[in-house]
């Protein structure tokens, strides 16, 4: 859900509002469905949680020759929850779809706060390859081949996954994408 979230907050808020549809069609022309496992379904969910909790507000519109329209708002407590969803998405590991999210949203966070949270996601799999390693080292006998063997594939995947943040936080760190301390901002959007 917090993916979701996540999305539906940031799409409201990139967009200075938003009505239920524009959402899911902004999120369906970004593949959503597919890197952040988004159901059109939990999209208008997602929107009526987030109201109800504060996140958003809700404003009746006449509809085109139908029945009113909801236009949502960020509220300043729905912006804060986004940055702290970035954040949250950039330092946990082994939640791909958060992580995809959060990649999304990045240009939410300062430059100096996206860096440090893509750098504590760095750490925190410098860490997990250690123990990989010594598991791998001296796995239990226990344990079946296949399981061992599968070992192998997840320390791929954090080798893989950890190049690629260092590059990020490279690439951020020589000035790649506006970022919300940055003039123009997807964070200034009214």
């Amino acid at each position: 859900m917090s993916a979701t979230k996540l999305l539906v907050l940031g799409i409201v808020h990139l967009s200075g509002g938003a009505h239920g549809y524009q959402v899911r069609s902004e999120l369906q022309s970004w593949r959503a469905e597919i890197w952040a496992k988004i159901k059109p379904g939990s999209i208008y969910h997602a929107l009526k949680k987030a109201a109800a909790d504060g996140l958003l507000t809700e404003h009746a519109e006449p509809g085109n020759s139908g029945p009113e329209r909801v236009l949502y708002r960020v509220t300043a407590r729905g912006r804060d929850e986004i940055v702290e969803l970035v954040r949250d998405g950039l330092r946990r590991t082994h939640d791909p779809t958060m992580l995809n999210a959060s990649i999304a949203m990045l240009p939410m966070l300062t430059r100096t706060d996206a860096i440090a949270h893509v750098n504590e996601r760095v750490a925190r799999l410098e860490a997990e390859l250690v123990e990989q390693a010594k598991w791998r080292e001296h796995p239990n006998p226990d344990i079946p081949e296949h399981v061992r063997d599968q070992a192998e594939l997840w320390a791929g995947h954090a080798r893989t996954e950890l190049e690629w943040a260092k590059s990020l936080s490279k690439r951020l760190a020589e000035g790649a994408y506006t970022m919300a301390d940055d003039p123009g901002s997807w964070r200034t959007a009214p």
